[in-house]
């Protein structure tokens, strides 16, 4: 490790917290879809579902209002610079990046957006029998139908996709050596000579927009 290097924090907490509350909800509402809607799984899968809107439309105003390493504009680049950075992975050239790549960038603004696609469409899935969507009722039958196998067929879209993501991270572990887990769980990591650290907003202020995110939420769900 060279002497110049410096351990800073890149990722704030509340992006963390997020991250790690994102995966498990996930995992919690994709095991319930393939079990049978009796008992806890109807609740697990709502409930996961309606959290995890939530969480995605939290993410995205912390995207323009928070943290450095969190902006879109921080990470979402250019297509060149995307496949510029593909191409220094092939070539073996050192991973010095300081939060998301230009390439995770477009992968992390598809999967929010997929994300958010599939947690608004459950809000009108129904299964015609036990389980419905709070929303299902306010739309035709054979809209809420089509919307149903859409929602199916994006859960499993974004199996496959986190899958990816994951063989994605440790190829990064083993071919760059990066250890892109970790900086996620304790936040900082270690960066070289000419490198800044990110500018961190509060905690504070990301829990006051979580409230506002689950307001937006709520109102748009049972209120109107």
């Amino acid at each position: 490790m060279s002497d110049t290097q410096q351990k800073v924090k890149v990722w704030d907490m509340c992006l963390r917290l997020f991250h790690w509350s994102l995966a498990v909800l996930f995992a919690l509402s994709a095991y319930s879809a393939f079990q049978d809607k009796f008992g806890i799984y109807a609740d697990m899968h709502f409930y996961a579902g309606y959290t995890i809107l939530i969480l995605i439309v939290w993410r995205f105003i912390w995207g323009f209002w928070g943290s450095e390493t969190a902006r879109f504009r921080h990470f979402v680049g250019s297509p060149t610079a995307a496949i510029k950075h593909l191409r220094s992975m092939i070539t073996g050239a050192p991973y010095r990046e300081v939060g998301h790549s230009p390439l995770a960038g477009y992968s992390v603004l598809l999967m929010l957006l997929l994300l958010l696609a599939q947690a608004m469409m459950g809000l009108f899935a129904t299964d015609g029998m036990i389980f419905s969507g709070p929303l299902s009722r306010d739309v035709s039958g054979e809209l809420s139908s089509d919307l149903t196998k859409w929602h199916k067929l994006l859960g499993l879209i974004l199996i496959y996709l986190i899958g990816l993501h994951i063989f994605v991270i440790c190829l990064y572990g083993f071919v760059k050596k990066a250890n892109l887990v970790w900086p996620m769980i304790v936040g900082s990591t270690r960066i070289g000579a000419g490198q800044s650290a990110p500018t961190l907003r509060s905690n504070w202020l990301g829990l006051l927009l979580f409230m506002v995110a689950g307001g937006v939420v709520c109102s748009l769900v049972f209120l109107l």
